[in-house]
């Protein structure tokens, strides 16, 4: 379902992307997508604290081809794709995305999840 909902958000946004030159802009690549899981009420984590939500590693298999996106920061290492409750880690440091950053999404390996977003300036 959450692969739906991303899917069809992401190719509505892809369709607006024209053959672009990413060979001039700022590229990181992503290391691992996650998505955000709402917990029960009353959960609670290994010291016995409150807990609302976790993070699980997922495997998206979107198509091969570019994505309009936008990344905002999130807690740690992760990086929300705005809109969606996808998250991502990238190999290498990615710096401050502050509220929200445009960026391109190109997945190069559908099947193994290869991708690399690129910082539109």
């Amino acid at each position: 379902m959450i692969k739906l909902l991303f899917l069809g958000v992401v190719l509505l946004m892809s369709q607006s992307i024209k053959a672009q030159n990413l060979d001039d802009l700022e590229s990181y690549t992503v290391d691992d997508f996650y998505k955000k899981v709402e917990l029960d009420s009353e959960s609670l984590d290994e010291d016995g604290d409150d807990i609302d939500f976790i993070f699980i590693k997922t495997d998206l298999n979107l198509d091969e081809g570019l994505y309009e996106i936008e990344i905002t920061d999130g807690p740690g290492d992760l990086y929300e794709i705005k809109g969606t409750d996808l998250f991502v880690t990238f190999i290498g440091y990615y710096g401050y995305a502050g509220y929200g950053e445009e960026c391109i999404l190109e997945v190069t390996d559908s099947y193994y999840g290869a991708a690399s977003v690129y910082k539109l300036e």
